[in-house]
């Protein structure tokens, strides 16, 4: 059976504009290509899609024509469109596949582990970019426009780094890319941190990529924002009994029915018997955890396949997803990742990945002495939102934003409390602190154009 004859032949007798919009050019057989861009030539033109007598009148005589009538004599089993193009695309998935799995079985020789399993899953997000079809056709009898509040808490996200923002714009909707860019010190990689434990706090999963920080070090500043203490002391291991008590329930909070554990613990006061026992005998959440993954050679199909298991496990329960930072995912095939043409490839393939797994997508990126990005302005186009993060100073108690680009909203200014102490941002407004004059000097110049490739705190 000639399946794309079958589905021409069909969509021209039903004139279903659903089904059209689920049909590519590359799932059809080259030969009948000339009719489809006629139906998508008169569907642009008329806003309306063809009959056969239709799309008949709008051609000349040659080659389209008798393709036309070639389509309107096929004989076709009694299938539903919709099966017939879940057939095609099938058709088409499977003989991509093939060509794709050839050429990796060329090379699979010369290729290490990470690299055939980065090469494989490669050829997954491939076919799933080639397949997946974000274009969606709302009729006015099939779309909701007016929705139950549950729906639209649903599609909302509250960040909780600022209550203003929150309000201003109702809530980040889901699927929308946020990039943060400020300098060296301003708090990009802690403000998505911020953004993970909020996640948490409100019975949610925002998993965060870490590329150059250690899993463990992410893992002690959720814990410092969570549980109120000082990440310093946290770090080296010198918290007071007040304070291990409050990092203790924060732990046992993570798993279910553990308040028992935290009782002993009061009375034995042993953190390694506490955890250990934990560990043993307790199971965590299902629903709401805190997820670090920790890759120093990280590749947008392996954000694809983590978000694919997260999703799955999780479902709506999967708000937003924070990897810090985009200047160092990994390109293959690539040897400088700061070309600013991979990058902007890069940043596009994170707003899909948003809307695939339909979360608020949340990453980092490095700016120069002007606040423009660096190495790529590019990359700013895929985004919903940019954030630029102003300069701070230790003393300072806040961190303040200002939007460079928001779409559906005016712009956004706005400042919040900042504990440099628990690492925590607060999500009440305060008043910004007043502007310091910008020192003279070769020296302060230098120091200004200094590359902003690490720390996100003033005392690094």
């Amino acid at each position: 059976m000639d399946i794309s004859a079958v589905v021409l032949n069909k969509l021209l007798s039903s004139k279903d504009l659903e089904a059209f919009s689920r049909i590519k050019l590359s799932f059809l057989d080259p030969a009948y290509s000339s009719v489809y861009i006629a139906i998508n030539r008169y569907y642009e033109k008329y806003s309306d899609l063809p009959g056969f007598v239709d799309l008949d009148m709008t051609l000349r005589e040659g080659s389209t024509k008798n393709t036309l009538e070639a389509i309107r004599l096929t004989e076709s089993a009694d299938v539903d469109l919709s099966v017939a193009i879940d057939a095609l695309t099938d058709q088409y998935t499977q003989n991509e596949a093939l060509r794709l799995l050839e050429r990796f079985i060329d090379k699979v020789t010369l290729l290490d582990t990470e690299e055939i399993k980065d090469s494989l899953s490669g050829i997954v997000l491939t076919l799933d970019e080639k397949t997946m079809n974000t274009e969606g056709v709302s009729l006015m009898d099939s779309f909701s426009f007016f929705q139950e509040e549950e729906e639209r808490s649903r599609n909302r996200v509250m960040l909780g780094i600022n209550n203003d923002f929150d309000a201003a714009l109702g809530g980040v909707a889901r699927q929308e890319y946020i990039m943060i860019g400020g300098p060296r010190g301003s708090g990009k990689s802690l403000v998505c941190a911020n953004v993970q434990t909020a996640q948490y706090e409100a019975g949610n999963v925002c998993p965060y990529f870490s590329i150059e920080m250690t899993g463990r070090e992410t893992l002690e500043r959720s814990m410092a924002m969570l549980a109120n203490v000082s990440y310093q002391d946290i770090k080296h291991a010198r918290l007071s009994p007040d304070d291990l008590l409050k990092v203790v329930t924060v732990r046992a909070n993570m798993f279910l029915d553990a308040d028992k554990l935290i009782d002993e613990f009061k009375v034995h006061r042993d953190k390694i018997r506490f955890e250990n026992e934990l560990m043993r005998t307790k199971v965590l959440k299902s629903d709401n955890q805190i997820i670090v993954i920790e890759d120093r050679a990280l590749t947008i199909s392996k954000i694809d396949i983590m978000l694919g298991k997260l999703k799955a496990k999780f479902g709506d329960k999967l708000t937003a997803c924070a990897v810090d930072y985009i200047n160092q995912i990994v390109i293959p095939g690539n040897h400088n990742k700061y070309d600013w043409q991979p990058q902007v490839e890069v940043s596009t393939q994170l707003k899909n990945l948003g809307a695939k797994y339909d979360i608020v997508m949340i990453t980092p990126y490095q700016v120069d002495a002007g606040g423009e990005a660096r190495f790529a302005k590019g990359i700013l186009d895929a985004a919903d939102i940019a954030l630029v993060m102003k300069p701070v100073d230790k003393e300072a108690k806040c961190i303040s934003f200002e939007t460079t680009k928001i779409r559906g909203a005016s712009d956004q200014v706005f400042t919040s409390g900042m504990d440099w102490n628990t690492l925590r941002v607060s999500p009440i407004s305060v008043e910004p602190p007043p502007k310091k004059e910008k020192k003279k000097g070769k020296e302060n110049e230098e120091k200004t154009k200094q590359d902003d490739s690490s720390g996100d705190v003033p005392w690094h």
